[in-house]
């Protein structure tokens, strides 16, 4: 018996660290017992990129628009991959990709689709001091 719609809208921030992926399984595990649907969301924040040539040769040298690109389709690419192995979860599941600050698209995009938990993978303090 499914409980109450309590968390209709789940969003999960996810870059393929180990940290979002147990996050996600998290989110599938909770969104199956609230009948949820899941927002799996990567956000391509190009400022942390270098400038285009800094420490490539000339003949490799990529613009922005090229990086944004490839930066894009390599985040569908690992969203489409989650989308396949969760398809039998039984779990409603979005996948969006948003370029821009990390923690502002975020903001937004939970405020624009009334998200009412987010579940995100943090590190251990010990670990990111490695």
């Amino acid at each position: 018996m499914m409980m109450n719609r309590k968390y209709k809208n789940i969003l999960v921030p996810y870059d393929g660290s180990k940290h979002s992926q147990k996050a996600l399984g998290m989110a599938v595990d909770i969104g199956s017992m609230f009948g949820s649907t899941l927002y799996v969301v990567n956000v391509a924040d190009l400022s942390t990129v270098s400038p285009p040539g800094w420490n490539l040769s000339q003949g490799t040298r990529k613009t922005i628009s090229q990086i944004t690109k490839s930066v894009k389709n390599t985040s569908e690419l690992q969203l489409k991959k989650i989308h396949e192995k969760y398809r039998d979860s039984g779990v409603s599941m979005k996948e969006f990709v948003l370029e821009g600050n990390t923690v502002d698209k975020l903001l937004k995009f939970a405020q624009d689709k009334e998200i009412d938990f987010i579940i995100i993978g943090s590190r251990a303090y010990l670990e990111s001091q490695k």
